[in-house]
């Protein structure tokens, strides 16, 4: 089993002395980071959901002009 060490001047830090990595233990930190996560995943959703409606208002309109000009 890994020992963790508090790194030192920073106790958010924690050094696991077997692999030798720094562990963020500030559960505020990673709150913020799944949050922002889950924030940039619905405005992508958001952007690609606008791009098809734009696509399809595209479509209806060269449609519509091409009806128009027969």
């Amino acid at each position: 089993m890994a020992k963790r060490k508090i790194v030192k001047d920073n106790t958010n830090f924690e050094k696991d002395t077997f692999t030798g990595a720094i562990l963020n233990r500030d559960q505020n930190a990673y709150k913020q980071v799944v949050k922002r996560k889950h924030l940039r995943k619905q405005k992508e959703a958001e952007m690609q959901n606008l791009q098809s409606q734009v696509s399809q208002l595209t479509s209806l309109v060269e449609t519509l002009v091409k009806k128009l000009d027969k």
